[in-house]
């Protein structure tokens, strides 16, 4: 590539670098040699960074040309086109970053002090490039995002990637007269190094004659100091020549005591008294001490006698309150007594009406009241090898007639998620009101001919009791609530007494338990030990099911209620104030399908009932579990792609500390293994792959975006996962992207700052196609 006119000449100056060398000190040289090589080093990065540039532009005609002549396949081909830009920018990146830091770290081992200042200087222009290229990079990306929603015409594409390419231009034109700017500032370093180190030698002479003269001054004071020592030191030598060779110190100290002494011998013989007043005197003093230690011990025995008085009346006084409390707790024993002797009495009463038989039955009883009674089901359900594919048809045409249109695709993902309840027991309908979450498990049950049970979510639940039901003391028995009689109810069989009257068991038959506006309380509170108790069933015998102890008073043994898997559980979630959000625990054990916001309103010109003569036969349990894939039966190709794809979403979690686990995947792969389109195409068959991609997309929607609720979708949290997550739906498995993007970008502004995912526009299409 050829160099630009308007840089310097290297071997200029090599020969400038020569000449400086002649007259410079040995250290300059090295200094200047260093400078010299980061200039080629720059030169070098410089080279690099035309490279780029020209792969860049050809990149850039590249993308044109396949824009030019892309089909009506738009998405695949674009999505496939944005990886390949993706990729080979960043293997660019990684090449720039590698060579970056290798030209650093050699410049690093080479410079000095000086030479510090000079790399702080390049890596802020440095700096100051990058941030300028990443912003650029991100108007790049803000620009694609513009073409992939407006999709306008391949004219005006054109058009706006020349406009970009010539900002390109001249950002690096910029980014080149910066390091031109770089060259000649560290010229100009070199050429002014001579005059620096002739200034920093010239201050430090000055530093040090201003330090000789004032060490001069210092010596001049000692001299001074010393000549008066010499003459004190003589004048001490010829005193102590007078005192006799003693120190004078010793002398003034013995005359000082002298002093003393004369003193104290003085004011001794004014005061000394006679002999005969020194006797009198000692005589006093013995009789004083013998009066006062006479007047200590009577003082002692008056002290001991007040004592003893002041505990006599304490223990007077104490005795007192021990005689009237003896009476008081006297009285209290006998009124205790009476109280024993009528709760005992009482406690017997009610000891023998808890351990009657007869009371423990009639309350089994009151739970196996058959919710459904014989004359609604007239005979039990009869195995018949139904179809699924033909049976979830009868449920739409039904649907349709009845004057109730759902989405096939929501229609199918419901029918799988009851089919995976061992690994995600509840499934979910969330969206707006009125848009049919109540309607579709109803219409689905009757239709099908699933035994329905709807229970309303109260707010005040706060316990599995005020769900299933609670022993009531003032009556004396126990409260059962329907949804508790229908549970046992299912797990019975159909028999009939030695009267001939049939028990409406329903242990062959599949249930629905609806739990409506199911997040008005914490499902955590009412509902957690059926999801704890759910999920024992996984990998147990079909006749090994978990039980869920009843409570049905105090004293009694508990009812253990049988969970069978003939039961499904499902629930609706309306997205307003009045709502709680729900937990990991409920999230990661449940599937959650969204609903779409009506964009044309349907008209209802009728209203049909739902009664005996549009119900559909009664589903048979092993009719409904020959449907269930109790194995998955996909190859490691087949499977690989998807698990790949779940892997690096849950790499791109990795930075927000989140996590997709073992149990999410595994309920996807389980998931895609029961969906009805995929049990009916054909290993191999392109509509084999076609009906995989469809349920694992919904799986995305249902098992895995829930788990980026609450990331932030600004900074860190954004460019590092959400965007990343984005690229990957996009680009989808092996060419063929998601349809979620729209979805995506809502979720990401609807949260007020934090991802929620709230939307289901990705079903449009299929209500398109259906229409169509």
């Amino acid at each position: 590539m050829d160099k630009t006119p308007n840089r310097s000449d290297p071997r200029a100056k090599d020969q400038s670098a020569a000449a400086q060398s002649a007259v410079a000190p040995d250290n300059t040289v090295t200094r200047r040699a260093e400078l010299e090589k980061l200039a080629k080093a720059i030169a070098k990065e410089r080279d690099l960074l035309e490279h780029d540039k020209a792969a860049m532009v050809e990149r850039e005609l590249a993308v044109r040309q396949a824009e030019s002549v892309r089909d009506a396949d738009y998405a695949g081909a674009r999505a496939a086109l944005d990886l390949e830009l993706f990729e080979r920018r960043q293997v660019a990146e990684d090449e720039l970053s590698q060579l970056r830091s290798g030209r650093l770290a050699e410049i690093a081992q080479a410079e000095d002090v000086e030479r510090q200042r000079v790399r702080a200087d390049i890596a802020r222009e440095r700096e100051a490039w990058e941030a300028q290229r990443s912003s650029q990079e991100s108007a790049l990306q803000q620009f694609r995002a513009e073409v992939e929603s407006q999709k306008g015409t391949v004219f005006a594409v054109q058009s706006s990637l020349d406009g970009k390419r010539l900002e390109i231009e001249g950002l690096e034109q910029e980014l080149e007269l910066r390091e031109q700017r770089a060259k000649r500032n560290v010229q100009r370093r070199a050429e002014n190094l001579d005059e620096e180190i002739t200034v920093l030698v010239a201050e430090r002479h000055r530093s040090f004659e201003s330090e000789l003269e004032s060490v001069h001054a210092e010596a001049e004071q000692l001299r001074v100091t010393i000549r008066s020592q010499e003459s004190l030191l003589a004048a001490v030598d010829a005193l102590k020549q007078q005192l006799g060779d003693s120190e004078p110190a010793a002398v003034i100290q013995m005359l000082n005591s002298k002093t003393d002494e004369i003193t104290r011998l003085q004011e001794e013989l004014a005061t000394r008294p006679t002999d005969e007043l020194r006797a009198r005197y000692t005589q006093l003093e013995e009789q004083a001490r013998g009066v006062q230690e006479e007047s200590e011990r009577l003082k002692q025995k008056i002290n001991a006698d007040a004592q003893l008085v002041a505990q006599q009346r304490e223990l007077q006084l104490e005795n007192g309150k021990l005689v009237a409390e003896n009476k008081t707790l006297g009285q209290k024993a006998m009124l205790f007594e009476r109280a024993s002797e009528q709760a005992y009495a009482e406690l017997n009463r009610l000891r023998s009406a808890y351990e009657r038989p007869a009371e423990v039955e009639s309350r089994y009883r009151e739970i196996e009241n058959p919710q459904v009674r014989a004359a609604e089901i007239q005979q039990p359900p009869v195995q018949q090898g139904l179809d699924e594919q033909q049976w979830l048809s009868e449920i739409e045409r039904k649907s349709e007639a009845y004057g109730l249109h759902f989405n096939s695709r929501i229609l199918k993902a419901f029918h799988t998620a009851l089919k995976t309840a061992e690994w995600s027991p509840l499934a979910i309908l969330a969206g707006v009101s009125g848009t049919g979450k109540s309607e579709l498990p109803r219409i689905y049950s009757h239709f099908g001919g699933l035994f329905f049970e709807p229970l309303a979510v109260q707010p005040n639940w706060d316990s599995q009791e005020s769900m299933l039901g609670f022993f009531n003391s003032i009556d004396n028995k126990f409260d059962a609530q329907p949804v508790l009689r229908f549970l046992a109810q299912s797990q019975k069989p159909w028999v009939a007494d030695a009267d001939g009257v049939p028990y409406p068991g329903l242990a062959d038959a599949v249930s629905l338990i609806l739990l409506d506006e199911m997040n008005l309380a914490h499902p955590e509170l009412y509902f957690a030990e059926f999801l704890s108790k759910l999920e024992l069933r996984r990998g147990r015998k079909a006749s090994e099911v978990p039980t869920l102890p009843v409570k049905i008073g105090a004293g009694m043994p508990e009812y253990q209620l049988p969970l069978g898997r003939n039961v499904l559980w499902a629930g609706t979630m309306n997205q307003d104030e009045t709502t709680k959000s729900l937990s990991d625990k409920v999230l990661d054990r449940s599937i959650i399908i969204h609903f779409p916001r009506p964009t044309d309103l349907k008209r209802r010109l009728h209203l049909a009932p739902l009664d005996a003569t549009n119900r559909g036969a009664l589903l048979h349990k092993n009719d409904w579990n020959a449907w269930k894939a109790q194995d998955s039966n996909f190859t490691d190709e087949q499977i690989r792609p998807f698990k790949s794809f779940v892997e690096e979403i849950n790499a791109a979690l990795s930075s927000v500390g989140r996590a997709v686990g073992h149990r999410v995947w595994q309920s996807i792969e389980y998931y895609m293994a029961n969906h009805p389109d995929v049990r009916a195409a054909d290993a191999g068959s392109p509509g084999l792959e076609k009906a995989m991609h469809v349920a694992f997309e919904d799986q995305l929607v249902q098992k895995v975006m829930p788990k980026l609720r609450g990331i932030d979708t600004r900074g860190r949290s954004k460019d590092e996962c959400l965007d990343k997550i984005r690229g990957q739906l996009i680009t989808g498995i092996a060419g063929n992207g998601f349809n979620l993007a729209e979805d995506f970008d809502l979720a990401m502004e609807l949260g007020y700052g934090q991802f929620m995912w709230q939307t289901a526009n990705y079903l449009k299409a299929d209500d398109a196609d259906e229409s169509a």
